[in-house]
Parts: C-alpha cells; structure tokens; sequence
C-alpha cells in the first residue's frame, strides 16, 4: 500500500517556492529522515510525491517515500547557501536516508598568516591554524586557484618560499641578506614577484596581500578597475596576448558569484530570530549559526494576535531565552524591543556570560537577518497552505464518505473500534473518535473485556460486548420499553405485600424509601423487579432479582438494574452474580474480584450461599459526554465478521447506526446488505481517512493492552 499522506504532500508541494534552498523529509514521528538542496525547490520535491511511482530511482529512495509525513524547507540566496546548509544539516542531524560523508573534505577555504610581517596565502580544506585569517567556504579548490591567478596576472602578490623565510625575520637580518642574492626559479617564469632578492619592499608585499583580501572580502571593484587599466595598456603597447588574459581575467571577476552568508570562517556563535504575521497568524523562525555556521533552523507558530511585529517579537524572546541552555553572546532581530536592555540584563545575570541584542544595519549580519524574514514568510505561507490542503482534503474526505456509503450528510463524528489481545489473555478493546475529519483524543475510551476468559480467543463476542457496553449509553431503556407498554420505576409502598412474596424483606431508606425497582406490564402487574440492600452508607448490595418468565429473554433485566443503580451516585455496589447473571452484570459494568469485604459478604449473604463476587463504582454508571455522543458513522476494524458482530449488538439493544468494517490488507470496506465489498479508489481522501482512524484505534488498544500488562507484572500474588 502507498504511504497515505502522499495526496497531502502533493498538495503542500504544490505550493512550494521555485527558488533554491534545502528541504527536511520528515516522519509521524517528526524525525528528519533526508535533507536535501535543489535550485528549484517546487520542481525537486515534486520527484518524491509523484502519483506514479518511478521504479527506476531504486530501492533507497522507494523506502524513503513510504515514510514521508512532513516536509519542511528552507530558502537560500544561492546554490553555494543551499550546498553549505544541506553539508551543515548533515553532519547535524545524520539523517537516516543520507548518503554520510567519511571525511570532512566538503569545501576548501584561504588561509592568509596575517599575524606574519609576510603573509603566506594557502588553500586549505581545514581551519585549524588560530593566527591566520580564513576566507571561505567555497565550492572547489579550482575556483579558489582560478581567483588567485587571475589575482597574480592583476596584482602579481605570490612570493616563493625563500623570499617569505627571509622576508619574516628581522629587519636588520633582511636588509644583510637581501645583498648579493640570485633570482629563484619562480621570479624567472613570472610566478613569483621578487621578494626574494628585494625587487619589492615588504610594506609592497603587504599591500599587494591586503588587496587579495580585499577581493575575497567582495570588494571587487578596486581590482575590477585595475584589469581594465592594464589591459587597454596591453592593447595600446600590442601585447595582444596579455590584453586577452586581462578580457578573460575581467570577464571572471565580473561574474562570479556573489559571497555566501551561511557560513562564516571567522567562527562567531549567535541566534537570528525573525516574526512574520499574515491572516491573524504567526511564527517566529530562528537560525543557529554556531563555530560561524548555519547549523539549525527551529520554526515556533506563535498564539494569540499580536499587533506588530516588534510586539510578537517581545512575547516570543523572552520565553525563547528563557528555555534555552546554550544561548550565544548575540542575538540578532529586525526591530527594536521595548524590553531589550532589561532582556539582556537579564539573560546576563542568569547565564553569567554577557548578552547583546542586536539590530544590524549592514553586512554579513543582515543578510543572515533578511535570510531569516525570508524564511519566516515562507514558513507562514507553507502553514497556511498546509491548513488550507488539509482542510480541503478532510472536506473531501467527508464528503466522499457521505456519497459511498449513502449517508444523510457528511459524518461530523466517527468512531473507530479495535479488539486487542495477548494470545486470549489482557483482551480489552478500544474506541477512537474523528470529529469533522480530526482526532478526538478527549474522547477516546478503552473497555477491559468482562465477558471473554483469560485463553479465549474471540473477537465477535469482545466486539458485541464493547459495542453493547458503548451504544447503551444512546438508548432510552426505559422509553423503549414504554413504547413496547411497560414502565419502569420505583416500587411503591403498595407493591410490598405482593413483592415480599418473590423476593426477600425489602430494606426501607429514609430518603429513598423502598430501594427496589419494578417493571410493570400495560395493565399494572409487575413482571421484574430487583432489590438493593445498603450495607452501611458507601456500599451496598445488589441482593434480589426476579424476571417473569416471559420477559427473560427479551434482556428486561438489564434495565431494571441500571435504573436502580441511577439511584446511587457515590461508593461502591456489590453483587454475589450465579453463574447465569455473571455476564449480564458483566455487560452492565460490574467486574469480577477476587473476594468481597467481610462486613458486605455478612450482610448481604447471611446463609453464605456461594456466588461470583462482582462489584461497580457507583459513579461509573453516570453520564459519560463522550459516550452519550451519537455517531454518525462506526467504523469497525475486520471484515465480515466483524460487520456481522457489530450489526447483531446494535440488534440486541434495538438502535441503527451507520457501520462498516475495514479489512487490512486489501482495505476493503465491507457495509451491510452488500455481498462484495466497496472498492475505494486508490487515491481516495475518504480511504485514507479510514486508515488513519483504523491504525489509531489499532494503535490505541494495544498501548491499552500493554499498560495493563505492564500493571499486571508488578502486581503481587498477595
């Protein structure tokens, strides 16, 4: 079966911006399970969720896209942006479906020594010299080499070796040593500019050094401006060769790409917190750049409506601080709080380490400020599609379900039902609720099977006990019955005489009177009764049941004892049940104990006559809201069988509600009056929203199951 929130995705896809960036495929669990970049986002997420699957993509990738849930993306200002981001979120995250590096050789950066008189410039894949200044990242050592001889054509700063040895010792030394010197072979092939035989000064070498930082910082006009000069020089004096190098050198520096911003080599820790408000909603997006790089971004939707931005961003700051362990000694935002000063005085005093916050006007700094309002809207805008695609799918879903299965209107509550057991033993059954296409979580229930044997194995009878126990709760019992000509009620003083002949000495209360309960016949004559002795004031006894022969089976019984349990609202009532009546109190609610207290068994059972201790709490059998709630829709996990079950418990307490049972493998809805079952369409809404409530009704019951378990083992035989 194919992963039932593809539609979803395709839908929030769809929506997804066209430019560069990275994206999170994410699980139920919200696990990060692929980090990827694309130049055009919409188009690269499209290849995961595509109706038709691609078998050509192999096995990696299909067992990925049965896992997706979630997507999340971010936006870059370049391809460079979304190389470094997704390398940083990598090693971060170490996503189950990504293809690890071994090494850490992913980009390069220059190493210039400036704390040398000469400085030597190298290129490095690693930043582990702490007195050199480090430009980068970048996306090979052959764009960083291309640079730097263009820079030497433009410049000519490269010095070889022996110049730089002699040129970092002492002045007095240098000047002694640079007499008598013979050129290397690097100043004879134009590779080196002389400083070893002071054809150049120092103060020249660093200046001409200072101009390749220059370069590398993005100041790229100065050089710009000189290649032009040299080269309508070379043209002017007919060094045609010279004056093409300088076109091309020229060429290159006008269009390299601009410097990227996710990662800086200068290895400064800080937050980048931005708010962005649309449509009475809004979320705050944070960027964690630690050791210079962009290693993290959290998105926090905010509650309530605030005003502004700077309003969202005052709320939001100090709950963010609040929380955080590791916060760094800056933190960047896009508008001035009315408590800053007193959130950095704060956040200082608590952590020790002083905290700025900041609003920057320029560098690289606001483009990490602008790249996180970049993202902020965007993430509002993904919300925003997400809520709009998920509630037209759940529309869709409802709507195709009323239309399939013939219902009067779209069901607004549907509940899902699930029998789980540990081989026939710990059998306890569950119920789930959908409302308007949605979980319900408040209004979940779980049964402990009271009908069904430790070792016996028996789904139909677990699903006619839950279902009897759950839809009672929607029945009138005694307006049923008095349509059908017979009350239910109190007996009347009156009614003494006659009930003493059936049943033991009726106990008379103060405020209740005769605590006993008859059913009367359309002429009177009473045809059920049953008696409950109190005991003291917080127990009492079930002690006496009589059912005229040809009520018996017509399940009258039930609804005298419940009416006279309505009549106790606190404590406990007990029952010493036969054989026969041990399920019917069983279905009512009573459970089975081991044994009952002395002073109960005493009063109730003077003969001591045996019988199967049962009790209930009173207030168990109170108003439930959530099981007085009428289903428009009972969806039952199983087939026939299960189908069959359910319809002969909705018999048996006379009520009709719409049923269907799904099968698991082929997902098969099976409906009543139907031979075959209804196919749903492979994409269908309305199927996948029947999965959904059949794997959490699955999911429900068995952690029910466990947590009895788990009770059970710690138990003592004691």
């Amino acid at each position: 079966m194919d992963n039932p929130h593809l539609p979803l995705l395709r839908k929030r896809v769809a929506k997804a911006p066209t430019c560069s960036g990275i994206y999170r495929w994410k699980n139920e669990k919200g696990e990060v399970l692929y980090v990827g970049k694309a130049k055009n986002l919409r188009e690269r997420l499209r290849n995961y969720v595509q109706a038709k699957v691609d078998l050509s993509v192999g096995p990696w990738k299909l067992a990925l896209r049965k896992h997706l849930a979630d997507i999340e993306w971010t936006v870059t200002n370049s391809d460079l942006e979304a190389l470094i981001l997704e390398t940083n979120l990598i090693k971060t995250l170490k996503p189950k479906y990504n293809v690890m590096m071994k090494d850490d050789k992913n980009y390069v950066y220059l190493e210039v020594a400036v704390r040398d008189i000469c400085p030597a410039i190298a290129v490095v894949r690693k930043m582990e010299n702490n007195h050199a200044r480090y430009f980068g990242p970048f996306l090979s050592g052959w764009e960083v080499r291309r640079s730097l001889e263009l820079l030497q054509l433009l410049l000519g700063f490269q010095a070889c070796k022996r110049g730089l040895d002699r040129c970092n010792k002492s002045a007095t030394s240098n000047q002694q040593l640079a007499t008598n010197l013979k050129p290397c072979l690097e100043y004879q092939i134009g590779k080196c500019n002389g400083l070893c035989i002071a054809a150049i000064t120092p103060e020249e070498y660093r200046k001409r050094i200072d101009a390749v930082m220059d370069f590398f910082k993005g100041n790229r006009a100065t050089v710009a401006a000189t290649a032009r000069d040299l080269m309508v020089k070379a043209a002017a004096d007919k060094k045609f060769e010279r004056a093409g190098k300088l076109r091309d050198a020229l060429a290159f520096i006008e269009h390299q790409k601009e410097g990227q911003i996710v990662s800086d080599p200068h290895g400064s820790d800080l937050d980048v917190i931005a708010v962005a408000l649309s449509n009475n909603r809004s979320v705050a997006v944070v960027l964690k750049v630690r050791g210079g790089k962009l290693i993290h971004e959290e998105s926090h939707p905010l509650q309530g409506q605030p005003d502004s931005v700077a309003e969202a961003l005052d709320a939001f700051l100090a709950q963010y601080t609040e929380a955080q362990t590791d916060l760094p000694p800056v933190i960047i935002i896009a508008e001035d709080i009315p408590d800053r000063l007193l959130l950095e005085a704060w956040c200082t005093s608590r952590s020790g380490k002083r905290l700025r916050i900041i609003i920057p006007e320029r560098g690289k700094k606001s483009h990490l400020l602008e790249l996180a309002v970049n993202n902020a809207q965007e993430k509002l805008r993904a919300q925003e599609t997400a809520w709009e695609a998920a509630a037209r799918n759940l529309e869709d879903a409802l709507n195709e379900l009323q239309t399939s299965l013939n219902l009067h209107a779209p069901p607004k509550r549907i509940e899902g039902y699930d029998i789980s057991h540990l081989g026939g033993t710990e059998t306890v059954g569950c119920m789930v609720v959908m409302e308007n296409g949605k979980p319900a979580n408040k209004e979940y229930r779980s049964f402990t099977l009271r009908t069904v044997k430790d070792g016996e194995i028996d789904d139909y009878k677990s699903l006619r006990e839950v279902l009897r126990r759950r839809l009672r709760y929607l029945v009138d019992e005694r307006g049923q019955w008095k349509a059908k000509g017979i009350t239910i009620a109190k007996a009347l003083k009156k009614d003494k005489e006659h009930i003493e002949k059936i049943l033991p000495t009726i106990e008379e209360d103060a405020k209740t009177g005769f605590l006993c309960m008859v059913a009367r016949d359309s002429d009177g004559a009473i045809i059920g009764c049953a008696k409950l002795t109190l005991c003291d004031a917080k127990t009492a006894m079930l002690s006496a049941m009589w059912i005229a022969e040809a009520y018996r089976k017509k399940r009258l019984e039930i609804a005298i004892i419940r009416a006279l349990l309505h009549t106790r609202t606190t404590g406990k009532i007990y029952a010493a049940a036969t054989t026969e009546m041990h399920d019917l109190l069983s279905e009512i609610g009573f459970l089975t104990i081991e044994n009952a207290p002395k002073n109960i068994a005493d009063a109730c059972n003077p003969s001591g006559s045996a019988g199967i201790p049962m009790m209930i709490e009173a207030h168990k059998s109170t108003v439930d809201s959530s099981l007085t709630a009428r289903p428009d829709l009972l969806v039952i996990d199983g087939g026939k069988g299960q189908l069959s079950a359910a319809l002969d418990a909705m018999a048996i307490i006379d009520i009709d509600l719409p049923v269907i049972a799904l099968a698991k493998k082929q997902e098969d809805v099976y409906v009543r009056g139907r031979k075959d079952p209804l196919i749903l369409p492979q994409e269908s809404p309305a199927k996948y929203l029947l999965m959904r409530l059949r794997d959490e009704a699955h999911r429900f019951s068995n952690a029910h199951r466990e947590k009895r378990l788990k009770h059970r083992a710690f138990e003592s035989a004691l």
